[in-house]
């Protein structure tokens, strides 16, 4: 078994006596709050910082308890609408909306279906607004958040 305290003090000691060549490491912890707790507002997150490689990006909006978003894979081109229940850093109770190219109207049509449970434990908050894909995911579940605001007064 390893001794950590004797490691640290250890390294420690051998970083005060070569201080002039190396400094000792700081390492930085970065607590990021859960998606349930986050306040009222649009969000995204992905799951690499790198610009350079191909990426999932999840576009969202708190209401309340309700996430409504979009998933989109760059890596194979797939992506979705999403609205569930935020549950600590899940979204649960998924309901996904595809896109159907439809050729007798230009109105865009939806075909909904259960989904599966969202994770966001490997994914990394952005600093960026919201883009194109969560306007037109919002407008998926337009319907059924305004029959959820008729039922709640």
């Amino acid at each position: 078994m390893f001794d950590c305290t004797l490691l640290t003090v250890k390294f420690c000691q051998q970083s005060q006596i070569d201080s002039q060549l190396f400094k000792a490491p700081i390492v930085v912890t970065q607590i990021r709050p859960n998606v349930q707790s986050l306040p009222d507002g649009d969000y995204r997150y992905r799951d690499s910082f790198a610009l350079d490689r191909p990426y999932r990006e999840i576009q969202f909006r708190k209401q309340e308890r309700y996430i409504t978003g979009s998933d989109s894979d760059k890596r194979t081109g797939k992506s979705y609408c999403f609205r569930g229940i935020a549950l600590h850093n899940n979204v649960i109770n998924v309901r996904v909306a595809t896109e159907i190219a439809s050729q007798r109207s230009q109105q865009t049509e939806w075909k909904f279906a259960p989904g599966n449970p969202i994770n966001f434990d490997r994914l990394y908050p952005l600093q960026v607004g919201p883009g194109l894909e969560l306007y037109k995911c919002l407008t998926a579940f337009l319907p059924e958040v305004k029959s959820r605001a008729i039922v709640s007064y």
